[in-house]
């Protein structure tokens, strides 16, 4: 048993049979806060993007798979829905910035799912992007459509 072990107990880790190995963590004193986190291809892009799952210690729930499999198929509308707030909010350094191809241009590398527990659904992506290597691209979703954009870095 390692020193961290010790202090905050050993790592809950399940293999999921959609998500492969996920790792669990719980805030203690905050009911309904526990998640899991993972590393997984992302079936649109050459990369393997982190995920973080809102779930109890039994794991993902079959809503969240399906609406990650949601996610994945409709990639396409979902990138178009992003493409003008995310030009809208980069406007403000560069007046005539424009995504040519949003494929190319930004690289999912985060997906947030939440519980479902309510609809709309209100979840997150974020992208790295050439444009700008310093700086995270953080856009909250729901449903299927971007309703805001954080850029970090």
């Amino acid at each position: 048993m390692g020193l961290f072990d010790l202090f905050f107990g050993k790592k809950l880790i399940v293999q999921h049979d959609f998500f492969g190995e996920l790792i669990y963590s719980s805030r203690k004193n905050f009911t309904g806060n526990d998640y899991f986190y993972a590393k997984m291809p992302f079936s649109l892009s050459t990369e393997v993007i982190e995920l973080f799952i809102d779930a109890a210690p039994s794991g993902p729930t079959a809503s969240q798979v399906e609406f990650y499999k949601e996610i994945e198929k409709n990639y396409a509308s979902i990138s178009q829905s992003i493409i003008p707030i995310i030009e809208d909010e980069f406007r403000n350094w560069q007046e005539d910035f424009k995504i040519e191809d949003f494929s190319v241009e930004f690289q999912p590398t985060f997906i947030h799912l939440p519980r479902m527990e309510s609809k709309p659904i209100v979840w997150e992506i974020s992208f790295d992007s050439i444009h700008d290597k310093n700086h995270c691209f953080s856009i909250t979703m729901n449903d299927f459509s971007a309703i805001s954009v954080l850029i970090d870095g």
